[in-house]
């Protein structure tokens, strides 16, 4: 169990300084509530014991299960989503996405080197301060455009977006407040923003990849993933 866990491999480590901490787990919380209070609860008690400044450089979950074929709620997308609001709000912490080299087969897709890499832009960031290193493109905010839809900006973008594949990024989904109403919705892909849009019907909040094995092709000019994500929509 957990105490097994600790007093085997954590506690003996001490007062060890540690830069940084690559965390790849999250599998077995899929379906559990308050992932995200539990990782920053042991991120937290980590830097106490191994330095304040530790970076944490966070996989996001894969892609593994049964391929979407329409919206529906995903015990996978609540981690992924779990883990980036963690970074986002960690000065310390990055996030790799991991989306597009998952199986949906193997629940321990076998592109370790490429997570590797991507762990390494993070550390390059947090710890180096490389400003040439972003883990790639993440959400920053969400308006409503005049047809009713929704403007997407993101930050972190190495040159610009590109829906690769297609005339149109895929992925997303228009939602309202009640849960069971969300709806695909193509984007349009400009720079560091994504348009979605509207069907005349309320939006609430905006989803992308919310599955276990979802389909999405958006993606930076240095060919890093946009990473599941769910925003409100003011």
């Amino acid at each position: 169990g957990a105490g097994s866990l600790f007093n085997a491999m954590i506690a003996p480590l001490g007062n060890t300084q540690i830069a940084g901490i690559a965390w790849y787990q999250g599998e077995s919380d899929t379906g559990l509530p308050g992932y995200d209070r539990r990782l920053t609860a042991m991120l937290s008690d980590w830097r106490a014991r191994f330095g304040q400044d530790a970076a944490a450089g966070i996989v996001q979950l894969s892609s593994y299960g049964t391929p979407a074929t329409s919206p529906s709620e995903s015990g996978w997308a609540d981690v992924r989503d779990a883990q980036r609001r963690v970074a986002a709000a960690d000065p310390h912490g990055g996030l790799a996405v991991t989306l597009d080299i998952g199986d949906p087969l193997d629940i321990h897709p076998g592109e370790k080197h490429a997570v590797g890499e991507r762990l390494a832009r993070v550390m390059r960031a947090h710890v180096y301060h490389d400003l040439t290193a972003p883990a790639g493109p993440m959400i920053e905010r969400a308006q409503r455009s005049g047809d009713g839809g929704v403007t997407l900006t993101f930050a972190g973008v190495n040159g610009a977006l590109a829906a690769r594949g297609s005339d149109q990024a895929i992925g997303f989904e228009l939602c309202g407040d009640e849960p069971g109403n969300c709806r695909y919705a193509p984007g349009k892909v400009e720079g560091d923003h994504v348009m979605l849009s509207g069907d005349g019907k309320p939006v609430a909040r905006v989803r992308y990849a919310w599955a276990d094995a979802p389909a999405t092709n958006l993606a930076d000019g240095e060919q890093l993933p946009v990473g599941t994500f769910e925003i409100a929509v003011p």
